[in-house]
């Protein structure tokens, strides 16, 4: 494996003082310390886990909430430029028609996801506008939270 003979710098290890070379580890040591990491917006991060070894988990912060509403027949919406990291999409629970759901592609109703009302999709995107709703339905109305 190329870069096996390269110190590795770990912050989360608390070793004193820190080399500027980083941390001089063997090859076994290396494999064992690369199913305890993770990557995490080009950086490499520590997986936490419990004393009996049980892996935290967290649900992202949500960036926001707030509501899409049909202005007319067949009314198709693009999410706006904003990062996010996962999408939740519910039915409004006063939609009398089903929402159509699509990440990456304008929604129809034959290539999309349907949503009834109160009925929730959710799924992994980087920027809501990425975020594609066709609402068939006048005046029907979609929930979207988002999470940062």
């Amino acid at each position: 494996m190329d870069g096996m003979n390269n110190p590795v710098k770990m912050p989360e290890l608390n070793v004193i003082p820190e080399s500027d070379r980083g941390i001089e580890v063997d090859a076994g040591m290396k494999q064992v310390m690369s199913l305890l990491t993770a990557y995490w917006r080009e950086e490499r991060v520590t997986l936490r886990a419990s004393p009996s070894g049980v892996l935290f988990v967290s649900a992202s912060q949500i960036g926001d909430v707030y509501q899409v509403t049909d202005v007319g027949a067949a009314y198709e919406y693009q999410g706006p430029n904003v990062l996010c990291s996962e999408v939740m999409v519910m039915g409004h629970p006063s939609a009398s028609g089903s929402i159509w759901v699509r990440p990456h592609k304008v929604a129809t109703i034959t290539n999309a996801w349907p949503v009834a009302a109160k009925e929730v999709v959710s799924f992994t995107i980087t920027n809501l506008n990425m975020l594609h709703l066709l609402i068939p339905t006048a005046n029907d109305r979609a929930i979207i939270a988002y999470s940062v």
